[in-house]
C-alpha cells in the first residue's frame, strides 16, 4: 500500500487513480491536518462492502439460532477471510 501526502495526490491524481483501478492498490491519502484517507477502487469497495453485508446477517442468523462461537475465535476467523 502507498501513502502520500495531499499536495502530491492533487497533482497526480488521474496517475493515482489508473494505479488503485488496474492493480487493486489502495493508496494513503494525507494532510497536515492529520486527516487520512484510503483511495480504492470501486469494484474492491463493492466486492468488500457486499462480502461484509453478508458476513453481518450471517452472524445475526447464528446468533439468534444461538449457534455462535467465542469473541476470540471470531475474531481470527473473520480476520483469516480477509487475507488476500
Amino acid at each position: 500500500m502507498q501513502a502520500v501526502n495531499y499536495t502530491s495526490a492533487r497533482n497526480n491524481l488521474k496517475s493515482i487513480i489508473d494505479n488503485v483501478c488496474d492493480n487493486n492498490e489502495e493508496v494513503i491519502i494525507t494532510t497536515k491536518n492529520d486527516k487520512t484517507v484510503v483511495m480504492m477502487s470501486l469494484d474492491d469497495y463493492n466486492k468488500t462492502h457486499v462480502k461484509l453485508k453478508k458476513d453481518v446477517k450471517k452472524a445475526i442468523l447464528e446468533v439468534e439460532k444461538g449457534d455462535f462461537i467465542g469473541i476470540d475465535e471470531a475474531y481470527d476467523k473473520a480476520k483469516s477471510s480477509y487475507r488476500d
